[in-house]
């Protein structure tokens, strides 16, 4: 491997000498400090200069410890050292893998700080695949065999993955992906542990995909398909209209957008549920990063290759991190067809993940077209199973806990609300209980068959917000109007609170 510009040998050189000078760096400090004592001193007191770092260095530390340079410099000298020293060795040995395996490391991975890639890994892991095609396995089933290999493939380095990316036959990919998904027990009852469940394959698929240099993503998506759900059963895609919303959409496709992950606005507010007919996932979601804001943020983060990683709990409560690229669904204009924010698109990666990783969707939601099985079939991994279900069924795969359902009792609502938990509340399927003395205003705010969220419980009313966004109007209600209104109340326990 040659890259112009880069001479090992000086580059550890001055690894070398940086150790050295963080080692003095604490002396000189001490040194410093006490040039200033003393000039202070014969000065008769008076200041002897007027720099805040050279004032900051003689007032020194607290229990021996500087907070100022360059006795404080000792830490982060040391640190540099140590992170040249190992992307020297890492690209040292990328070079050996090269040769052994006849094969390229992308240059995006060749300076990663991780440990030196291991030819022999890379030989181990096309061996094991290609062993895994036609493995006998027996009534027992293959699953502790997938297991192995998935294993052995999740913890090559970044490096190690490429190379085997780049001579793993696609054929023998898309082998050990069938396997991985037939779970079926081959007849036998009592036996057959066969594939890997949903989770299992998300993770696994997740942790190539958070790894792989941008040139082998497209193939890794290819081989293991689990993490890019589709959209062509959903209503919007369909119809090209939501009834709900009475918005149009026209050339859904896959793109990338525009927008950054996060802007300054508080998280939450900014939330708008798009066409999409999941609105007991949204309602879930605002509803949490409006209470707990940290926790939501703490669950999204960039991986160095691009892709997008989120926390998410699947069907069994094991807690993943589902891993993506950045492609949302987009209309004909280029504007985001599902979840969204006001110049952000956290909400969207949110919203993504769990279509990937959701696995409870029975099929048969009661919209306008119920025996029509291109809209109601039973799915999973895809934008369709988000449509059309229960305010409990989400809440799981948000926070890492099952909700507790409650009562639509106003001091049930008020007790659960200032304990800190997002609440979530469904609407009637018809407008029977809107009373008559209300505006036309309020009851064009109240949308049946639909999730709102509370927002505040104040004053003998309860103020409920809609996942369609900040500019759709809340919805305020007595608690005689909240129980003739609304069911099936929904208080969210997040994991570790």
């Amino acid at each position: 491997m040659s890259y112009v510009g880069f001479d090992l040998v000086r580059v550890r050189a001055l690894a070398k000498d940086l150790r050295k000078v963080s080692g003095t760096s604490t002396r000189l400090h001490s040194d410093v400090k006490k040039v200033l004592e003393d000039a202070e001193l014969q000065l008769a007191g008076k200041p002897a200069t007027t720099s805040d770092r050279l004032a900051a260095v003689k007032l020194g530390g607290i229990f021996g410890i500087t907070f100022a340079p360059p006795g404080s410099l000792a830490g982060p000298l040391d640190s540099m050292a140590g992170s040249i020293e190992r992307r020297a060795n890492h690209l040292e040995k990328c070079s050996e893998l090269m040769d052994k395996c006849q094969g390229t490391v992308d240059p995006s991975l060749a300076f990663s700080d991780e440990p030196p890639p291991d030819p022999k890994k890379v030989s181990d892991a096309l061996k094991a695949l290609q062993e895994m095609q036609n493995k006998d396995t027996g009534i027992n089933g293959n699953r502790d065999d997938l297991r192995d290999v998935a294993g052995q493939l999740k913890g090559l380095t970044s490096a190690e993955l490429d190379m085997f990316l780049n001579a793993a036959p696609p054929e023998q990919l898309a082998g050990l992906k069938s396997q991985m998904e037939n779970t079926k027990g081959g007849g036998f009852p009592f036996f057959g542990d066969n594939g890997l469940p949903v989770g299992e394959r998300v993770d696994f698929a997740s942790t190539l995909l958070a790894k792989a240099a941008p040139p082998n993503q497209g193939k890794l998506q290819t081989a293991f398909p689990w993490l890019q759900p589709g959209f062509e059963s959903t209503d919007v895609y369909l119809d090209k209209f939501n009834a709900q919303t009475g918005k149009t959409t026209n050339g859904m496709h896959y793109g990338l957008p525009s927008d950054p992950l996060f802007t300054d606005k508080p998280l939450g507010e900014d939330v708008s549920q798009g066409q999409l007919g999941d609105c007991w996932y949204i309602a879930s979601l605002t509803a949490t990063a409006q209470r707990d804001p940290d926790f939501i943020r703490s669950g999204i983060k960039e991986n160095p290759n691009g892709t997008i990683s989120v926390r998410v709990w699947d069907g069994d409560g094991n807690q993943r991190w589902v891993t993506m690229n950045r492609e949302l669904p987009l209309d004909d204009q280029g504007n985001p067809v599902g979840a969204h924010g006001d110049g952000s698109t956290w909400s969207a990666y949110y919203e993504k993940a769990f279509a990937i990783a959701y696995e409870d969707d029975s099929g048969g939601a009661g919209d306008d077209h119920p025996d029509d099985k291109r809209y109601d079939k039973k799915e999973q991994g895809s934008y369709g199973a988000l449509e059309w279900d229960y305010t409990d069924k989400a809440p799981p795969y948000v926070t890492g806990k099952d909700a507790e359902g409650i009562d639509t009792d106003y001091d049930d609502v008020k007790d659960a609300f200032d304990k800190g938990h997002p609440i979530i509340v469904a609407s009637n399927s018809d407008k029977d209980g809107v009373p008559d003395n209300w505006t036309e205003a309020q009851k064009s705010a109240y949308v049946t068959r639909h999730v709102y969220f509370v927002k505040e419980v104040k004053d003998g009313k309860i103020v409920l917000g809609n996942p369609w966004g900040p500019n759709s109007p809340t919805v305020t209600v007595t608690q005689e109007e909240f129980e003739d209104m609304f069911d099936d109340a929904q208080s969210l326990q997040i994991e570790g609170k």
